[in-house]
């Protein structure tokens, strides 16, 4: 049984979403992001893009998470270190 946190990407998908609260002083929560597919080639086809929107107190942090690889891939979204 897949785990909960895990976000399928399709082939050739696209995935976006807001990460959430990113204090741009502090440089935290750290947010990062974990690939799993079905070998190391499609591994590197994922490009994992981040960006943060808005200024000072009101800044969040938003993935674009693009898969190239002919295969679906599973990513978890980690907030200082645990899964989302």
């Amino acid at each position: 049984m897949p785990d909960s946190r895990k976000i399928e990407i399709a082939a050739n998908g696209t995935f976006r979403r807001s990460a959430g609260p990113y204090d741009q002083k502090s440089r935290l929560p750290l947010y990062e992001v974990d690939v799993m597919a079905v070998n190391a080639e499609a591994a590197r086809q994922v490009d994992v893009d981040s960006e943060i929107m808005g200024v000072g107190e009101n800044a969040t942090w938003i993935w674009k998470i693009t898969n190239k690889s002919r295969w679906p891939v599973f990513i978890t979204l980690k907030k200082d270190g645990a899964p989302e």
